[in-house]
């Protein structure tokens, strides 16, 4: 009986792995991370980015409004490293944050991840195309699920949102059953390539740490 016990235990703890693949941690040195703010186009947004305590990451700083747009900038985080992660198993889950931060009221934190094929956004630069959606953190480290239905590729420059419509009047799309090209797709997620963490289209000072990032079913 004990014997059986201990089976069931360890099949149930090999399913449970299953449905999770870690995407990054943050005592991975390998995975290299770079802050970056708007000023690149004329903003005053001020972030940086560091490894706090129990090897997370530390994500803080001010978005400003860039004056000429007279819109909230940004401040963003991206791993640099080349590599490709095959997370194509979980096209039926998400993305899986576990995080926390001092500032539950910023309403403009955002995620990406860039994957080899994927489009490009209207007016993005980008050697390769990424898919973004926001998320809501609050002060109790929590784990945030990101649904890969609720990204989109086809954000917007101005806001990081896929339902607004840009000042040259172009107006973005979400993902849905009616604009499937925007979707991640399980050939995109075979070969995800880089992740960012944005405090974007709202003004003011934001503070996140970041535990871990995974897929998920």
């Amino acid at each position: 009986l004990t014997w059986c016990r201990e089976m069931v235990a360890v099949v149930a703890a090999v399913l449970a792995l299953a449905q999770e693949l870690t995407l990054a941690t943050f005592n991975d040195t390998s995975l290299k991370w770079q802050e970056m703010n708007d000023p690149v186009m004329g903003g005053q947004s001020v972030g940086n980015w560091s490894l706090a305590e129990n090897s997370t990451g530390l994500f803080q700083g001010t978005v400003k409004n860039v004056t000429y747009l007279n819109a909230p900038g940004f401040c963003q985080v991206e791993t640099t490293a080349a590599f490709e992660t095959n997370a194509s198993a979980y096209l039926s889950g998400g993305i899986a944050l576990t995080v926390r931060t001092s500032t539950p009221s910023y309403a403009g934190f955002k995620f990406a991840f860039n994957a080899v094929g994927a489009p490009r956004h209207h007016g993005g630069h980008e050697a390769t195309g990424s898919y973004k959606q926001g998320f809501f953190a609050t002060d109790a480290w929590t784990t945030v699920f990101l649904p890969f239905t609720n990204f989109s590729s086809d954000w917007s420059d101005y806001t990081g949102d896929c339902d607004t419509q840009d000042p040259d009047g172009y107006q973005h799309v979400c993902c849905s059953d009616q604009t499937p090209d925007v979707c991640p797709d399980a050939a995109r997620l075979a070969r995800v390539s880089g992740f960012s963490i944005w405090a974007e289209g709202a003004e003011g000072d934001f503070h996140l740490q970041v535990a871990k990032i995974a897929a998920t079913l």
